[in-house]
């Protein structure tokens, strides 16, 4: 499926700009990825602090990312399901 690249050590700062990012940042494109299996991994992590923890996926045929943070304890979608600044519906319980 692919793995996931550390952008953010101390390093290998892959970060554009000057100043060193104060979170640590992991990206990858993963091909023919199971998104559902991927959320679930993410919510089994013991984050040590899951409030702050943001998880970006975008499918391949979408345009636009959506945001998945954890509250509660559970992995919940944090953005419209269609890219329409109208909508007023900006968290989707998934």
């Amino acid at each position: 499926m692919g793995f996931l690249n550390l952008l953010t050590s101390a390093d290998t700062n892959q970060w554009g700009g000057w100043k060193h990012p104060e979170c640590t940042v992991w990206a990858g494109a993963l091909n023919h990825a199971d998104l559902f299996a991927l959320r679930h991994r993410v919510s089994e992590v013991p984050w040590r602090e899951p409030n702050l923890m943001q998880l970006l996926i975008m499918d391949q045929e979408e345009g636009f990312f959506r945001v998945w943070m954890i509250r509660g304890g559970e992995l919940r979608q944090f953005a419209p399901l269609e890219p329409n600044e109208e909508d007023e519906g900006f968290y989707q319980d998934c």
